[in-house]
């Protein structure tokens, strides 16, 4: 592996380094090229969907070389029907750098014992792999590993209706980390149909959508009186601010639920906008704030993490505001507003104030 000095920061090179990895090792170094190709964009003021978008791309090539390597040395495979699939920020497309995992598997309802112990053997051991090469566990169990996220296509079917129909908070919870499913590897059809089923489960649930603006809007405001920025008062973060309470969930979860009302269940958070920009749920002017603040906070999120990485330390969602100027401060407190703007829209949009929760 090149030094960190001598390294190319060609996104092609990065992907080829990948496609010919023989070994979980292999891939685990390449985690440090990616955060060194990161920084290198960060610095070089390439914008936060361009990075992200190369993020989401590497992510996926890796854990699909992982996947191959597992079957090429160990002998361990997905049988055939099945499904890999990828949840939260990483089937949205949205990761930054190293996000937990979430992930589960879906299969045919006529599969066999013998296949399911196969299902059962592949899921175990790519959670593990993948965690080998750096990362991480989900603090919640949201992985392939738990039983619980491994599902005939009839089971997850069932699950949703419940999680959309039922809106307790661990149901609410579960469908917004399932929401934005995707199907990386397997039969890529099942991916596409349980997306299909959100949509049309969620659309004969009309009580499903306040539910979930309810939760997107659950944060209070990062900003204060005067538009004074509320940050951590105490604990090991204190003076900081997290960026993801602070607006990064509010955007992504309310911006998925306003594409899903039009019936789209895909893309990424820019994709998303994208198709806002063209319904009458958001004017033009609302779609560039809340772009431009997720952009911004996105950003933040970036080079706070690529900090925390190079010092050896585990990547938080908390965002030091230190050392900013008073434009980057000024910036910040537009995005702020931008997502208070976005919580508005959704509390009217919904009558979230005259509902009972």
């Amino acid at each position: 592996m090149p030094s960190r000095e001598t390294r190319s920061h060609n996104p092609h090179d990065l992907y080829q380094q990948v496609a010919v990895a023989d070994s979980i090792p292999a891939l685990k170094e390449i985690s440090d090229v990616l955060l060194d190709a990161v920084d290198h964009a960060v610095r070089a003021g390439s914008g936060a969907k361009d990075i992200v978008e190369f993020i989401s791309g590497v992510n996926d090539a890796v854990t699909l070389r992982l996947i191959g390597i597992l079957e090429e040395t160990e002998g361990i495979r997905l049988p055939a029907g099945a499904t890999y699939l990828v949840l939260g920020s990483e089937g949205r497309g949205d990761q930054t750098l190293r996000t937990d995992q979430d992930n589960a598997i879906a299969y045919p309802d006529d599969f066999s014992s013998r296949q399911l112990c196969y299902v059962e053997q592949f899921a175990v051991r790519i959670v593990d792999a993948l965690e080998e090469i750096g990362v991480p566990r989900c603090p919640g169990n949201i992985m392939a590993s738990n039983p619980e996220w491994r599902h005939s296509m009839s089971e997850w079917r069932q699950l949703l209706d419940q999680w959309i129909t039922i809106p307790i908070p661990e149901n609410v919870l579960n469908f917004g980390i399932f929401q934005d499913v995707r199907s990386l590897y397997g039969d890529l059809s099942l991916g596409r149909k349980l997306r299909d089923h959100i949509r049309i489960s969620a659309r004969n649930c009309p009580r499903f959508f306040p539910h979930m603006a309810f939760h997107a809007v659950r944060f209070p405001s990062a900003l204060g009186m005067f538009g004074r920025i509320r940050l951590e008062s105490c604990g090991e973060n204190k003076g900081k601010i997290d960026i993801k309470k602070a607006g990064i969930f509010a955007i992504t979860l309310g911006v998925s639920l306003l594409v899903l009302e039009i019936g789209v269940t895909y893309g990424n958070t820019w994709e998303k906008l994208a198709v806002l920009r063209n319904s009458t749920l958001l004017t033009s002017g609302d779609s560039r704030n809340i772009e431009d603040a997720f952009n911004c906070l996105v950003q933040l999120r970036l080079k706070s993490q690529l900090c925390e990485l190079l010092a050896g330390k585990k990547p938080t969602y908390y965002v030091d505001l230190k050392g900013m100027s008073d434009s980057e401060l000024q910036e910040f407190r537009r995005a702020l507003k931008g997502v208070d703007a976005l919580r508005y829209l959704l509390r009217n949009h919904y009558h979230l104030d005259s509902i009972s929760m």
